[in-house]
């Protein structure tokens, strides 16, 4: 998302736009952003400054840290920047810090759902789903 910084006035200006996840490469070995990401930002000028407010949704099939079941998840994100105009040129492209949020925003861990009952150690059988058989020895 680029904007010229004469447009940019003390009322806030908004601007939307969709880019498909896959052209901004943020996939990981247990993570995939899917669809489209939703970009909608307002650019305010205070003084020397350039204020963007960031909204993002995000759909992300994302791998259950318990029972490795994929989990389709949408993620929303709000975040501000600064920019300083000096600093800036003839224009503001804010597509290199959207993305870096995205990437930073990763959660820790993620479950299906909240009483994810995860994998039999013994067996592997997914316990959401099915009874374990193997015998579990005490100790």
């Amino acid at each position: 998302m680029k904007i010229e910084i004469g447009k940019i006035r003390d009322e806030a200006m908004g601007l939307e736009e969709n880019i498909p996840a896959k052209e901004w490469d943020l996939d990981s070995s247990d993570m995939s952003f899917v669809d489209n990401i939703n970009i909608k930002c307002d650019f305010t000028k205070i003084g020397e400054e350039v204020i963007v407010d960031t909204k993002v949704t995000s759909n992300r099939e994302i791998t259950c840290s318990r029972c490795l079941n994929k989990v389709r998840k949408t993620i929303k994100q709000d975040f501000k920047k600064s920019y300083n105009i000096k600093n800036l040129g003839e224009s503001l492209e804010v597509d290199n810090d959207v993305r870096e949020e995205l990437l930073l925003d990763y959660p820790m861990k993620v479950l299906c759902k909240p009483d994810c009952k995860g994998i039999c150690p013994g067996c592997g059988v997914n316990l959401n789903f099915e009874d374990c058989q193997c015998r579990r020895v005490s100790i």
